[in-house]
């Protein structure tokens, strides 16, 4: 299902997408889904995650969560902006 997926890679915004996708469910499934990410292991967790929630809904959230894997977190940018005002400073 594409690029290997390890818990540490959730962000605020990863937990903030799952929450949000999971958010019309039973209290049951959102614990469960919750859990999973929570405790992630891989294929088995995938598979695990297509019984809660069906295929489609199961590849749908995980491809949400992959998509913006690339994106620089807040204290990055701020640290890319300071680097380039320090970068334009003229003495």
């Amino acid at each position: 299902m594409g690029a290997v997926f390890r818990p540490k890679d959730l962000d605020r915004r990863k937990w903030s997408i799952i929450n949000n996708a999971i958010k019309d469910f039973a209290p049951d499934t959102k614990y469960n889904v919750n859990k999973l990410f929570d405790s992630w292991e891989g294929k088995k967790s995938e598979e695990r995650l297509k019984e809660i929630l069906g295929q489609d809904k199961a590849e749908s959230l995980l491809k949400k969560v992959r998509s913006n894997k690339n994106e620089i977190t807040d204290d990055e940018q701020q640290d890319l902006q300071n680097m380039f005002k320090d970068s334009l400073t003229f003495d």
